[in-house]
């Protein structure tokens, strides 16, 4: 039994990942975007940053329902989270309405919107996501940005 014991930890000690000093890739494969390139992007803050959305409109934020708080402080024009920064922008949610037929077991219609109390003042840090007009074609690029964590589990961000 003890030899099982030591065999076990021994194998957790070398399957736990090890990060690079200079790692600062935030989602997993991802880069650090340009200052204000994804000007759409929020955080959303109920004391601390918990989520990402997209400003879908002046008053309006799509996210995920598995980020649902009753109430949520929407972060605009940010890039470091870690920084004030003279473009950032805080509103408070009005609302927050997940789907429907969300489900946090399966995470079936994993989807939210939050209306802001006041619109973002749009500006060249600030701006809505840049919708299709027709679906996309079957290859093409698309950009994922939030400030997501490095591991499945933790607080590495």
């Amino acid at each position: 039994m003890k030899c099982l014991l030591l065999l076990a930890f021994i194998g957790v000690a070398v399957a736990y990942p090890r990060f690079a000093e200079d790692d600062d890739d935030k989602i997993v494969g991802g880069y650090t975007c340009a200052e204000h390139s994804v000007p759409y992007q929020v955080s959303l803050n109920s004391g601390y940053h918990f989520c990402g959305g997209s400003l879908i409109s002046s008053q309006w934020v799509l996210s995920a329902a598995h980020c649902y708080k009753s109430r949520i402080q929407v972060q605009l024009g940010k890039h470091n989270l870690e920084l004030t920064e003279s473009s950032q922008q805080f509103i408070n949610s009005a609302k927050v309405i997940r789907h429907s037929g969300y489900s946090a077991y399966t995470l079936d219609n994993d989807i939210m919107l939050i209306k802001l109390a006041t619109p973002a003042q749009l500006n060249k840090a600030v701006q809505t996501v840049p919708l299709p007009t027709s679906c996309v074609a079957t290859g093409t690029t698309c950009l994922i940005s939030g400030w997501g964590n490095t591991l499945s589990s933790g607080c590495e961000y």
